[in-house]
């Protein structure tokens, strides 16, 4: 990687960043703050070399290669999300919801580093860089909906039982979160919804599709949920306010991660290294055969 750089350099500079979140519900002082969001920073910096150097390593390749490559742009759009916060709204605890997000996404790449890239051809393609684009974006906003709906459900509680607000640990507004969370349920539905047929186009030109795959049916179940419950969220009035639209976004994220864990961990030849026993070739919504896997610096 680029000057040497790995995963545990930016990765500590989050799980500090989080631990001296974590402080300032004992710690008011204005260095902690300042200390915080340099570490931030500095993450940030050096997770940016860290994508360069592993995209100078890759040879005719889209900007998201893998989906080692996939999960640490996820991670790197959210953490620079968490830097905007901390600058638009100084006061509050969005770093104690965030940030485990990030390093979350930040594990499973880590065990993701050996899974075969995508195939070089397709990753590069418009309807392959579309496709991946659009679900990294929509998965960040998926997520974005789940923190801050279980950030909705614990500000409507404490106002509900007419809680202190704690100097320490301060929340954005039940109209700013609902507002978050309905357009994070409609965005994530859209984007979602373009990266999928995106996939479908970018396969059946190749003329492969592969429906028995549980990753594309279980992807096709996530999608026609969202949808659901978007349209649920405009029909049905009442659902556009209170703690309904937190547990559709919350309802969303629970969807996602067994996506995810069915690429990681299940059956599905969806990320698979196509030279491990058992598989000939790799055939997923996202990548055609991919190329050898390459082994990444950690």
């Amino acid at each position: 990687m680029l000057s040497g750089i790995t995963l545990l350099c930016f990765a500590s500079c989050y799980a500090i960043t989080l631990g001296l979140e974590v402080a300032r519900i004992w710690v008011r002082a204005r260095s902690r703050a300042v200390v915080s969001l340099g570490f931030a920073v500095v993450g940030i910096i050096t997770h940016t070399l860290y994508l360069i150097g592993e995209q100078q390593g890759l040879i005719q390749s889209g900007p998201i290669s893998s989906w080692h490559q996939w999960c640490l742009m996820a991670a790197w759009v959210l953490m620079s999300l968490f830097v905007i916060a901390a600058f638009a709204q100084p006061g509050t605890s969005l770093g104690l919801f965030l940030l485990p997000m990030v390093l979350l996404l930040i594990g499973v790449a880590y065990l993701m580093d050996q899974v075969a890239p995508f195939g070089a051809a397709t990753s590069a393609e418009t309807w392959g860089v579309i496709h991946g684009t659009a679900l990294l974006a929509g998965t960040v906003v998926v997520m974005l909906g789940f923190v801050t709906g279980i950030m909705y459900l614990i500000q409507s509680y404490r106002l509900k039982h007419k809680m202190l607000t704690s100097e320490g640990f301060k929340l954005p507004s039940l109209e700013w979160l609902e507002t978050t969370n309905r357009r994070a349920l409609v965005i994530s539905t859209c984007l979602l919804a373009g990266g999928m047929f995106a996939g479908i186009l970018l396969k059946i030109s190749h003329n492969s599709f592969p429906w028995t795959d549980p990753v594309i049916w279980s992807s096709a179940i996530l999608f026609l949920w969202l949808v659901a419950a978007t349209i649920f969220e405009v029909v049905y009035r009442p659902a556009r306010r209170g703690q309904k639209v937190a547990y559709l976004t919350m309802a969303n994220f629970l969807f996602l991660m067994i996506v995810l864990a069915l690429i990681l961990f299940g059956p599905s030849q969806h990320a698979r290294n196509p030279e491990s026993p058992g598989t000939s070739e790799s055939t997923s919504l996202l990548e055609l055969p991919a190329d050898p896997p390459r082994s990444l610096t950690r």
